[in-house]
């Protein structure tokens, strides 16, 4: 973040309110907190991006956005909604990376290493859905779509990262662990066990998955190549 810019500035009080908000009042009113972050990181995008405005990453924060209110009103009574809602956000960051990576597709070792660090990964996420199971019994259609597009994301933005370690891609891929992190923690928080600390590294990792991938939408891969014809 550049604090020389006032909208850099909007966004770390905002964010800061919002991290508050999470550690001393009920969840409920992130409701009133939270849309306000995502229009501070569009306010960002719209004055400093130089390619022409992404329509997909646009929508993808909208959908975010309302995804997020359900599940602040409940996982439990919203989770057909938020599972489609989510499944299309995810969609929309896997054509996001794909038109960043139209070149060059990976060899052997970039799907061995993928493939590797993926066992973890997948693992982890078999054991939390064990855990809260019981939950999703008149969901399982809505949920299963919902956890293919998002470790379709995660493992994507591993595999873009592998094979090109630009710095688009390297922001892509903290949005992405990010989101892997914070998704087993609603899914604990919201079925299973509910803590307030759940709630705040929640509310933590959106704000970084929103903060890197707006670096990922603004980055220029020109000026990497200015800097290097300087030499």
């Amino acid at each position: 973040m550049n604090l020389a810019k006032p909208t850099h500035i909007a966004f770390l009080v905002i964010a800061a309110i919002t991290m508050l908000v999470a550690m001393f009042m009920e969840k409920f009113y992130l409701i009133y907190f939270q849309p306000f972050t995502v229009l501070a990181i569009l306010v960002i995008y719209f004055t400093e991006k130089k390619d022409a405005t992404s329509v997909l990453y646009i929508l993808a924060q909208i959908i975010g956005l309302v995804g997020g209110i359900l599940l602040i009103l409940g996982m439990r009574h919203y989770l057909k909604a938020v599972s489609i809602l989510f499944s299309l956000f995810y969609v929309l960051y896997l054509r996001l990376m794909y038109v960043r990576n139209l070149h060059d597709k990976g060899s052997l070792k970039t799907y061995l290493y993928v493939a590797i660090f993926s066992i973890p990964v997948l693992y982890i996420y078999y054991n939390v859905i064990q855990i809260i199971s019981s939950e999703l019994t008149e969901v399982v259609i809505y949920f299963s779509f919902l956890m293919f597009f998002m470790l379709s994301y995660i493992i994507t933005a591993l595999y873009y990262y592998i094979k090109d370690k630009s710095p688009s891609n390297l922001w892509m891929l903290i949005a992405a662990m990010n989101l892997g992190f914070m998704n087993i923690i609603i899914g604990l928080n919201e079925m299973y066990m509910y803590e307030t600390i759940f709630t705040v590294i929640v509310v933590f990792c959106s704000l970084c998955i929103q903060y890197f991938v707006l670096k990922f939408m603004l980055y220029d891969k020109n000026e990497d190549d200015d800097i290097l014809n300087m030499f």
